[in-house]
């Protein structure tokens, strides 16, 4: 096992989930909000950041395993 991947890769879930806390609870601007919360463009991308940090750091664990499993 390669551990540097592997702490890559719990790095980047780490702050996939610290991201996602952030923006769990709140709803972009609109009417219903009283214009208050993210614009919709900043927060599609947030969630865009956690979808892709996720994937990033499932990829780095999967590629710090060793290759005869």
């Amino acid at each position: 096992m390669d551990f540097k991947p592997f702490f890559a890769g719990v790095g980047f879930l780490v702050a996939a989930y610290l991201i996602y806390n952030n923006i769990k609870n709140e709803k972009p601007s609109s009417e219903g909000t009283n214009w208050e919360g993210p614009t919709l463009s900043t927060y599609i991308g947030v969630w865009g950041s956690v979808i892709l940090f996720t994937m990033v750091g499932v990829g780095f664990i999967l590629k710090s395993l060793p290759a005869q499993i």
